[in-house]
């Protein structure tokens, strides 16, 4: 699949496009956001865009790759809808233990906890 062929997957959401938010699309089947932004966009404004779109129960995540694999050419962030049984750093503490990043949470909140 080309460049331009992946973009055609998403569906532009232009009543979400205020503020430092430029332009925003969505390929629900990946369940990738694509945000573009005036440079100012807050976490607050993606979490609300995340709301809006997938629902308050939804969880997403940004990925920051290896050096190599960096495509910077314009100020967007991206979204990617976690599924219900896909792992994700428990901000609260909930964990389970062996050696993954969710282990290694799990022994940091044990050990926050004293």
């Amino acid at each position: 699949m080309t460049a331009t062929n992946a973009f055609e997957r998403f569906a532009r959401l232009p009543h979400m496009e205020e503020g430092p938010v430029l332009r925003v699309w969505l390929d629900e089947a990946l369940g990738h956001l694509a945000v573009e932004h005036d440079g100012t966009i807050t976490w607050d404004d993606l979490q609300t865009l995340k709301t809006a779109v997938w629902g308050p129960s939804a969880r997403a995540i940004e990925v920051y790759p290896a050096e190599g694999q960096i495509v910077n050419s314009a100020s967007i962030r991206h979204l990617w809808r976690l599924g219900d049984a896909e792992f994700a750093p428990d901000l609260l503490g909930d964990d389970m233990g062996e050696d993954t990043l969710l282990a290694r949470c799990a022994v940091a909140w044990a050990e926050a906890r004293g």
